[in-house]
């Protein structure tokens, strides 16, 4: 096996390092001015790509097209209250 083909395994100690210095960038450009708390927040945010509108549950067996569903609040009445 060449050093491209064997197998790669997680290093928790380089992983902690890698965030570490992330954490770091992320106080430096706080402190700069660069970037707002509220926008440093959304930039980390792990989902911040989910769409609530269309999410795929399971795919059909037969076809092997997504089933799919939306997590959308429904809007209520004109009282406000929702349904």
């Amino acid at each position: 096996m060449t050093d491209d083909n064997k197998p790669r395994y997680f290093n928790f100690a380089e992983r902690q390092r890698q965030k570490a210095r992330a954490r770091q960038r992320d106080e430096e450009r706080l402190e700069r001015g660069e970037i707002s708390p509220t926008e440093l927040q959304r930039e980390n945010m792990p989902f911040r790509k989910l769409r609530r509108d269309r999410v795929a549950i399971y795919r059909n067996k037969k076809t092997g097209e997504f089933v799919w569903m939306s997590f959308e609040r429904k809007r209520g009445g004109e009282d406000g209250r929702e349904d």
